[in-house]
């Protein structure tokens, strides 16, 4: 008997499971992307998280279904030096709240002169912080998109090859991530002494 349950309550979850969606919903107050960076991000997202079924919303967020907030801001704040995007951790569980750093990427990059390029890299760092809530592991790999760092001309490249993971992924980095840092960060948004001597 408990086991015919099981069965019929699997058969009756499945499809709802199967045509669950996220959406990344974009809040870009300060309006640092200009309509060509926007639409690179979104075909570059696309691409990238089309395995995930995850949408990219910039404005107008569905009222209803699964959302991740993303926020772009301008810079990071001064403890997060060379931080290009942000997953928050609270506990063991990975919020859904992202953030990109629209100029800490930029200087990142070189101040290139190309809507497109920005728009890749800004899609690459938002996909990678989407990943770790996804993935509920806030852990770094070899490879693909959940590597820990990227050379400015890869965040650029026309190519989106290296950031598609294909298959496992060997994890790298035993020490907690920059999402423990921002779990044992104080309730004033600076990071505890303690936080900050586990992290280097």
């Amino acid at each position: 008997m408990v086991k015919a349950r099981a069965v019929l309550l699997l058969t009756v979850a499945l499809p709802s499971a199967l045509s669950a969606a996220w959406t990344v919903c974009v809040q870009d107050s300060d309006a640092l992307l200009s309509a060509p960076v926007r639409a690179a991000a979104l075909r570059e997202f696309s691409e990238l998280m089309l395995a995930q079924r995850v949408d990219l919303d910039f404005g107008t967020c569905p009222a209803e279904g699964r959302r991740i907030q993303l926020e772009v801001l301008a810079e990071a704040p001064e403890y997060l030096n060379n931080v290009l995007g942000q997953a928050y951790r609270r506990r063991e569980r990975i919020e859904p709240l992202l953030k990109v750093y629209y100029g800490s990427l930029v200087r990142y990059l070189g101040y290139p002169n190309n809507a497109y390029a920005i728009g890749r890299a800004v899609a690459r760092v938002a996909a990678h912080e989407t990943k770790h809530f996804l993935d509920q592991d806030p852990s770094h790999c070899s490879h693909g998109l959940l590597r820990s760092g990227f050379g400015a001309w890869e965040l650029m490249a026309s190519d989106s090859k290296p950031f598609l993971n294909g298959g496992d992924c060997r994890r790298v980095d035993p020490l907690p991530s920059l999402q423990a840092l921002v779990a044992d960060a104080r309730t004033d948004g600076r990071p505890s002494r303690k936080a900050v001597n586990r992290t280097r």
